[in-house]
């Protein structure tokens, strides 16, 4: 045999089998790219594994499989990004899926029961009624709007609503009492850092009655806990709680106008006319000269006519320098809980503001203090409240008034196209893994 017959035996012995119908054009080239040294470097296993495109240790066709992993990779990552959205738009995605018709809840003083609201309304679109707490109302600014966020008295620190405002929006004097919108929970508002920083900076108090005798009961208990019965039930007074003291004295203030009487040596022998004890408080010039007399509620109308004889403009109208007039001797103490004691027939307070009087000599003097106490008489205790500070409380919800499910749509759209992206990746890391399963 000549050589030209080796060389051209040894070629038709490397040549490939001929394609039968079953095979793709890129297992012959697969085949084609094989000859017996390839059977001596990786064995047979080894060429099993090239044809079915799986990298080989050494093997130049490995760059290949890399490529196909980034792709795996890939698609982990769009799966998982993609999971996270879902989760994260699912709650917006369910609101748009809900009636365009609010739900009527009706009047938030049914719903809060002693300033707490019920579970399960997270998400719902719906109507209710409350009093909207204006004095404490708070203004948030964003880029193109204002929002107003307004406590619902009644929800306590439970119930507030976000009323957006265009900045070209005139201001409102006052808020409706009637709220429409999307109940959100309190602690997944954004803005809910923000407001119960407000709420630390600019306390807020709701006002409970009681009654007096229930005060007194109150400090006669002998564990040493106040516990007061109030128009909400029994209540355990707390560190932060301060009592409302509504003192209502025997005094009355009189106010003589200057541009009337214009000396005080003139104004005091006015009121020393009445013969009844007074003490002289002051004059404020170019105003008026101010007395304390006691002067029994029954006979104020007439001693006040008797202060006003003789003067040209008697009630003085609105005019302070002008004429005389008579006010109750009213007094608010406002104190912590601890700070009250009773002896006998008496309340011992912190002193505050100006000071109450008792009749020595004839005259009014000041009631002696000691260590800024003062001791008045129960009788003069006319009506007690209850002071209680507004904690904000995150499983609380505030109404996110106009905001209509049907505002959803983009979101709702949005939240589709992701589903079907994360189904096709998805789908793709499946087969994946199942073919890896079978190899």
């Amino acid at each position: 045999m000549s050589a030209s017959d080796s060389s051209d035996s040894g070629e038709r012995r490397r040549e490939p089998p001929a394609p039968t119908g079953g095979r793709s054009p890129a297992s012959d080239d697969a085949e084609d790219a094989l000859d017996l040294s390839d059977l001596e470097k990786y064995g047979v296993e080894g060429v099993v594994a090239r044809l079915d495109d799986d990298p080989i240790p050494g093997d130049p066709v490995a760059p290949a499989r890399v490529r196909r992993g980034r792709s795996t990779v890939l698609s982990v990552i769009i799966t998982v990004i993609g999971l996270y959205l879902l989760v994260d738009s699912f709650s917006d995605f369910r609101y748009w899926l809900r009636s365009g018709d609010p739900e009527p809840l009706g009047e938030v003083a049914e719903l809060a029961k002693h300033g707490t609201m019920p579970d399960g309304l997270h998400d719902r679109y719906v109507t209710l009624h409350g009093t909207p707490d204006v004095r404490n109302a708070a203004r948030m600014t964003l880029e193109d709007r204002y929002v107003g966020y307004v406590r619902l008295v009644e929800g306590g620190g439970s119930l507030f609503a976000a009323v957006p405002r265009e900045k070209d929006e005139k201001v409102k004097d006052e808020f409706e009492g009637t709220f429409t919108g999307r109940m959100k929970r309190l602690r997944r508002d954004a803005a809910y850092p923000w407001l119960e920083q407000y709420v630390l900076d600019n306390p807020i108090t709701r006002t409970i009655d009681a009654e007096v005798d229930a005060l007194w009961a109150a400090i006669g208990d002998v564990d040493g806990r106040m516990e007061i019965e109030t128009s909400e039930g029994r209540l355990a007074l707390e560190q932060n709680d301060r009592v409302r003291v509504i003192v209502q004295s025997p005094d009355a203030r009189v106010q003589i106008g200057t541009s009337s009487v214009r000396k005080v040596e003139d104004a005091e022998a006015r009121v020393a006319a009445l013969g009844l004890p007074y003490a002289i408080v002051g004059s404020r010039p170019g105003s008026f000269h101010s007395f304390v007399v006691r002067v029994p509620p029954a006979d104020r109308d007439a001693v006040l006519a008797k202060l006003q004889e003789g003067l040209e403009d008697p009630s003085g109208g609105t005019d302070p320098k002008r004429g005389a007039v008579l006010l109750p001797g009213s007094t608010t103490l406002i104190v912590p809980p601890a700070e009250i004691a009773l002896s006998g027939d008496d309340v011992v307070l912190p002193l505050q503001g100006g000071p109450l009087y008792e009749v020595e000599g004839g005259k009014l003097v000041p009631r002696a203090a000691a260590d800024g106490r003062v001791r008045i008489p129960k009788a003069w205790v006319q009506a007690v409240r209850i002071e209680r500070p507004i904690a904000l409380d995150p499983n609380g919800y505030v109404v996110m008034v106009g905001d209509e499910p049907g505002k959803h749509w983009r979101t709702a759209l949005m939240w589709l196209v992701v589903v079907v992206l994360v189904g096709l990746n998805a789908a793709n890391l499946w087969t994946h893994l199942r073919r890896r399963a079978a190899a």
